[in-house]
Parts: structure tokens; sequence; C-alpha cells
């Protein structure tokens, strides 16, 4: 500043008239920032509420409990997804699953047999394992039979005296019995012609399930009861354990409770979003969008269908669902809806579950929201696409900006100039005529 002229303060002044319009597209932008997060905020709860009405449709209406009158005979637990049904099972264990066990006669500790001329197998359920013998002491051999991956482990037992090599098999069932073949200095390790004694001998487990006789190789049973693993762990003769499948009615009691939970989150959020707040005279941000109400419309109008193919029961009133004056759902009356699972199980799970239950047709409809072609990315694409037009403008607003105030600055630099040189000018013409004045008398 030469001539007193406030470049700065002029240029700045102007640039905040010039820069309104960027700042309106800024602003507009923020909304269109603040709407694309308040539609993730409803996908989110529409993912959440998806779940809980999936669960409806299908686990939670399976769920099963187990119980035994003798858990320290047979236990029992339910594989989920595994199509068990609700029933009464009788069980009567006569043997439980075992393995072969094989203990070798004893020898001095420190014993070495000869490798020379020495072999030894381990067979299995047809299956032939030849040992690779490098160290022939008993620990020795132990550690080389446990290498094998034969299907045994093998220990040594020290009785007070002398050693034993116990040999037990991995798997238990008639199927799983060992047999050795052994040669030379091993040969009394042979379970036809050796020493070697069968402390346990590999079975089955046997029982009856409703007087039906059952055998199985393992004492943890899968296949037994379609979608029932048993655990026995003792024999029963004469005492039978009675397994109880039922439904598990608390659990979807708790299911049909969290669909309702679900909901009215799904449903507060949509109503913050999209409606008018009285008390602060403001709307939400999604306020007049339609795809946004949509969501909420298109679910409740689900709710409120009748379900053509339950027996009993069909609408959510029936078992003691009902709207609320705000939109919310609720449980209103807990009794009839454990009533109704109670008497009509069968129809409650069709309410939900069937080809036209309440939580197929929101499984639906919930997928097609959430899908390729639905309101969320329909919106969110436009919205992104919107976002991304005005940083390009932005980003050329601001270009132009620039530009403006270099030549804003570069006029008023120059005025500034001239205006100093006409001082100058002015200051010198003064002191010109003043001597003029002087030297002519005047």
């Amino acid at each position: 500043m030469l001539s007193g002229l406030d470049v700065d303060g002029m240029v700045s002044s102007l640039m905040s008239i010039e820069r309104q319009p960027l700042a309106t597209l800024q602003t507009k932008q923020k909304g269109f920032d603040a709407k694309l997060s308040a539609f993730g905020t409803l996908k989110s709860a529409v993912s959440t509420f998806q779940t809980a009405v999936k669960a409806l449709g299908g686990d939670a209406l399976r769920a099963l409990t187990a119980s035994s009158t003798k858990t320290d005979t047979v236990g029992v637990s339910v594989t989920k997804d595994g199509g068990a049904s609700a029933g009464s099972y009788a069980i009567e264990v006569s043997k439980l699953a075992q393995s072969d066990k094989l203990v070798s006669a004893g020898v001095a500790t420190g014993t070495t047999f000869s490798a020379a001329g020495s072999s030894m197998s381990i067979s299995i359920g047809g299956k032939t394992t030849a040992l690779s013998l490098t160290d022939t002491t008993l620990s020795g051999l132990s550690a080389a039979i446990n290498r094998s991956n034969a299907g045994v482990t093998a220990t040594i037992l020290n009785d007070g005296t002398q050693d034993r090599l116990v040999i037990t098999g991995n798997q238990t069932g008639t199927a799983n019995g060992v047999t050795i073949a052994a040669t030379g200095s091993l040969a009394a390790f042979d379970t036809t012609s050796g020493s070697v004694t069968r402390s346990q001998t590999a079975q089955n487990a046997e029982m009856t399930i409703d007087g039906i006789a059952v055998s199985k190789a393992s004492n943890t049973v899968t296949d037994a009861i379609k979608g029932v693993t048993l655990n026995l762990t003792q024999t029963n003769v004469g005492s039978p354990a009675t397994v109880a499948l039922a439904k598990d009615t608390a659990s979807i009691s708790k299911a049909i409770s969290g669909f309702v939970d679900a909901y009215n989150t799904l449903a507060t959020a949509v109503t913050k979003q999209t409606g008018y707040n009285a008390t602060t005279k403001t709307g939400g941000v999604l306020n007049g969008d339609a795809g946004a109400r949509s969501i909420l419309t298109n679910i409740r109008a689900e709710l409120g269908k009748a379900v053509t193919d339950a027996t009993g029961v069909k609408t959510l009133s029936d078992i003691g669902i009902a709207f609320q004056r705000d939109g919310t759902l609720k449980v209103e009356k807990q009794a009839k809806l454990d009533a109704a699972m109670a008497s009509n199980f069968e129809g409650v799970a069709a309410l939900f579950s069937s080809s036209s239950g309440v939580a197929t047709r929101l499984t639906k409809v919930t997928e097609e929201m959430l899908g390729s072609k639905g309101v969320f990315k329909n919106r969110t694409d436009g919205l992104n696409a919107s976002i991304t037009s005005m940083e390009k403008s932005q980003e050329r607003m601001e270009l132009q900006l620039a530009q403006t105030e270099k030549r804003y600055r570069a006029q008023f630099t120059s005025l500034d100039t001239m205006m100093t040189n006409m001082q100058s000018m002015s200051s010198y013409m003064t002191t010109q005529l003043s001597a003029l004045a002087a030297n002519s008398g005047y």
C-alpha cells in the first residue's frame, strides 16, 4: 500500500461477494452428504431387521430343547439345522464303544532288540502300516509306532520290575480292531503267535432306542436320531433313559421379541430421518424424500396382511402383537402368544414361515430394498453422482476465484501505483508553483 489505498481489504471484500456462489454450493453438498449418511443409517436398520425376520422364517422356529432323565448315562444335545423333531425316546445302553488295547510281555528296562531280520507292521480296518525301525529299544519302538500314523498310540508301562509296551487304538468300534505282525527279535509283539495280550477288545456301542437294536462305533452317536447327538457314558441295562425333545418356546418367544424390537428400531430411525419435529419446527434430513418414506410404508403393508396358509392364526394380532399409536409394534398380550405356541405351534410357525407368512414376505421385501435395484442403491447412487458433480464444480469455481482474486489484486495494485504517482506529481507541482510565486514577488 503506497498511496494509502487498502488493497488487501478491498480485494477481501470483493472476494467475499465472489465466493457466495461457492459457499452456497458447499452448503448444498453438506446437505447431500447428510442425506447419504442418513440412508446409510436406514440401510443398517433394515439389514438388522432382515436378520431378525430371517431367524423367524427358519432357525428360531425349529429350535428344540433336549433333556435326558439320566444325564450321567445318556447325555443329549440337538444339532442346529439338523432336522430334529419333537418327541420322546427310551434309550437303554448295554455296551459302550471301546478301542483295542494290547499289552506286551514284560522286558528288562533298557532291552535292545536286534534290527537284523526284524520287522513290524500294524493293521487296522484293512489298512496295514509298516514301521521304519532305527532304534530297537522299547522306547525307540514306541516312538516309531507313534510316528507311523498307523491309527494307534504307543506308551511304555513299568509294572515295578519290567517294562511293557502298551498299544491303544485311536478309534473305537469293532471295525477298528488292531493286529500286529512282527518277525525276528520282535516276534513276541505279534498278536497271533507272540506273547501280546489284549487287555481291552474293540467293540461297538450297543443300545436299544424304543426297543430297536442300534449298534454304533462311537459313544458319541450323531446318526441314530436325526438332528440329535447322544453322548453315551455308562451302561443302563434295566433302567432306560428317557430323552425328550421339545419346542424351545422360550427361544422362539425371544426371537419374536427380537423381531418386534428390530422393527421398532427401524421405524424410529425412518421417522427421525423423514419426519417433522413440531417442537424444534425442523424436518429430518430425509423429510420429503419419497424413497425413504417408502421403506416403512412397504414394510408396514406386509405386517398388516393376513396369512393365507396358516391354521388358526392369520395376523400378528392373533398372537398378541399389535401396532401402537406411535406406529411401533408391541407384544401387548404375552399370555396370548404363549397360549398360541402351546396349543397351535404349527399355526404360529406358519404365520411367520409359510409361503405367505410374515417373515417370508418381509424377507423378500427387505432383499429387494437392499438389492442392486433397490431404494438404497438407487438413492445413494444418485446422491453420490450429485456430490461428485458438486465437487467438480467447486474445483472449477476455486480456480476461477483464484484468477479473479489475482485480477483484482493486479488492478488495485496498479491503481495504488497510479495514485502514488499522481500524489508525487501533485507534490512536485505544488513545490514548483510555490517556488515560482516566491521568485516573482507574489
